[in-house]
């Protein structure tokens, strides 16, 4: 099976739910609780320091430490935001990163029907940036936003 082979997947999701494991209503929670609670791995990102070595009581050192910010924490900051906006329902947020810089973020929503979609990716836009800003104190990252769907 290759990456990205959905049908495969799905075929096999469906043949394994027509024929429910024997006891699994008993470890179902369980299981779920386990595979929630395992840790997930992400991409590291540089955070800016507008002001390196000058927080009060810091010793100035010739190396100073480096902060990074994981992806999956980025983008979790971004959908919590995004989800906030009543025009939109969020698809899918992607960062592309170069070594541990933030290059782009892509984000996919669905539109609500009626509203003012145009405005609505701005918002969108705009919550990127600021949570960006935040988070790892860039200012030059691109962020795109596709209205892919429209929703009620």
């Amino acid at each position: 099976m290759a990456i990205g082979d959905y049908d495969v997947l799905a075929r096999a999701s469906r043949a394994l739910r027509s024929a429910p494991e024997p006891g699994w209503a008993a470890i179902e929670q369980r299981v779920l609780d386990a595979v929630r609670a395992a840790p997930r791995g992400g991409w590291p990102i540089a955070v800016h320091d507008p002001a390196p070595d000058t927080a009060p009581g810091r010793i100035r050192v010739r190396a100073p430490g480096r902060i990074r910010v994981s992806d999956l924490v980025l983008r979790t900051l971004i959908a919590r935001r995004v989800t906030e906006d009543p025009d939109v329902a969020l698809v899918d947020v992607e960062v592309t990163l170069d070594g541990e810089t933030l290059r782009t973020i892509d984000i996919e929503v669905s539109g609500r029907f009626g509203s003012d979609l145009p405005r609505a990716a701005d918002r969108v836009r705009a919550i990127a940036h600021a949570v960006v800003a935040d988070a790892i104190g860039a200012d030059d990252v691109v962020v795109s936003v596709a209205v892919t769907d429209v929703h009620r």
